[in-house]
């Protein structure tokens, strides 16, 4: 397998060498795994504000032609859902642009594109996406939504609708999941509300997210009309768990998600963000940190009980990501006691890029192996920060002896924090020495942390 591009996280071990094998070179040793949350921004990018916002907020944002776009959730007076949408220039101050399509109160001067008339205003869309598969201009964006219109019939469950240009939108005349799968059909079904798309360019399909309480589970389209049955994909793991909603989005040459869980013990009752991952978009799992990637606020803060995911990726911005979620300082129900929070509205938590997880060492120093990867040429960068310590790498043969040239004590010791740092040997400035041979990679690390590795152009951030 050559050594890919993307970047190569360590959310799994899928690509370390075997911990416990023998051989001279043990493959890891003096270094730990540390997940790290994402950081919160003190006050929500959106909260209700227009006449015909009145609570929800379920979001999905993308970066799209130059600028954010989002699509949010809302309710008017009489409680009937809406979706709205937002700009942004920067993803932090955003303007609800007077779009003239549908009417509120007799007027057009708002940002309405799915009405309350459409299913009597029981639809709720948490996963707008931009596609990069479909060549149909008129199915350029592509959205999941739950209607409840039909609660007791066949006619509740998950909606499909395109998009030209995620203002102007066709709706799938029926469900393609059912929360009351006709008898003696093939039905899809059944699932429950909270859901959320994914477009998966590695392997070029859809894939939906599906409430299948308490757990969740996946069905995949090739041509978002025709659906696979769900399949579980993620089991709750204790009465207390149960798992709300969740998403996947490809992180360089794998797949991450959030996974949303309902703690229901009476003394927390809140919801949080956990990091999941998977190899296949079909086998979830949550990843083994006692802290959540997006979680509820402290006391006093606007998101105290509820941080919800978004039905849309992180987008980078720079050196971060933006992550945005929906929150709220009052309890999810069904909950019997008196919570005095109102707000809900959507935050925004970022992330170094690539720093989901890393690997660090102290000044003692530790050492990892990778699995054999096979060389092209280029440079060999690291997402790390090493700036009171260092890193050094060296390149093993099959044997686990070092190449010419490529040794430990000949590697320069990158000493630095940044997010695409080029590694050098004094003979050789990159890995173009290396090209066409099979080698594992031998990471030494003092003092440091080691988030990502991928080979590329170590001169500036690779854009993924």
């Amino acid at each position: 397998m050559k050594l890919p591009t993307a970047p190569q996280l360590f959310v799994d071990f899928e690509r370390i060498e075997n911990a416990h094998a023998s051989g001279r070179v043990k493959r890891m040793q003096g270094v730990r795994r540390v997940y790290h949350p994402a950081v919160h921004r003190p006050h929500p990018v959106l909260v209700p504000e227009a006449p015909w916002e009145r609570r929800g907020f379920t979001t999905s944002t993308i970066y799209d032609e130059g600028r954010f776009r989002m699509w949010y959730l809302t309710a008017l007076p009489d409680g009937r859902h809406v979706t709205c949408y937002a700009e942004s220039d920067d993803g932090l101050s955003w303007r609800r642009p007077e779009l003239g399509l549908h009417a509120f109160e007799g007027s057009t001067a708002n940002n309405i594109v799915i009405p309350a008339d459409h299913h009597e205003g029981q639809d709720h869309f948490e996963s707008v996406l931009r596609d990069p598969l479909d060549p149909d201009p008129a199915r350029r964006y592509k959205a999941l939504g739950w209607s409840s219109h039909d609660w007791d019939g066949p006619g509740s469950g998950i909606y499909t609708a395109v998009s030209p240009d995620g203002l102007h939108w066709t709706h799938s005349p029926n469900p393609v999941f059912r929360f009351h799968p006709r008898p003696g059909t093939d039905d899809l079904g059944p699932v429950g509300d909270a859901h959320c798309l994914m477009i998966d360019p590695l392997r070029r399909r859809y894939v939906a997210f599906l409430r299948h309480l308490p757990h969740r589970s996946v069905s995949f389209s090739d041509d978002f009309e025709h659906w696979t049955q769900p399949e579980l994909c993620l089991w709750s793991q204790h009465w207390a768990d149960h798992l709300y909603s969740s998403t996947g989005f490809v992180y360089g040459d794998q797949y991450l998600g959030l996974v949303s869980i309902f703690d229901l013990r009476p003394d927390h009752h809140d919801l949080a963000c956990w990091l999941i991952s998977s190899r296949d978009a079909l086998h979830w799992e949550r990843c083994q940190t006692e802290v959540p990637l997006v979680g509820c606020g402290g006391v006093g803060e606007w998101d105290r009980f509820f941080c919800h995911n978004g039905g849309s990726p992180p987008i980078r911005v720079g050196d971060r990501l933006y992550l945005y979620y929906r929150g709220g300082s009052i309890r999810h129900g069904p909950y019997d006691r008196t919570d005095v929070g109102t707000t809900v509205g959507v935050g925004l938590a970022t992330l170094r890029a690539d720093g989901f997880a890393s690997l660090e060492a102290s000044f003692d120093g530790g050492e990892l192996v990778t699995m054999p990867w096979e060389l092209e040429g280029g440079d060999l960068v690291l997402n790390a920060k090493c700036d009171y310590g260092s890193i050094r790498v060296e390149l093993l043969d099959a044997e686990d002896h070092p190449l010419p040239g490529y040794a430990l004590a000949d590697c320069v010791p990158v000493s630095a924090d940044g997010t695409a740092l080029p590694v050098r040997w004094t003979e050789h400035a990159d890995l173009s020495g290396a090209a066409g041979r099979t080698v594992r990679l031998r990471f030494e690390l003092r003092n440091a942390r080691l988030y990502s590795y991928w080979s590329g152009d170590g001169e500036k951030p690779c854009n993924r």
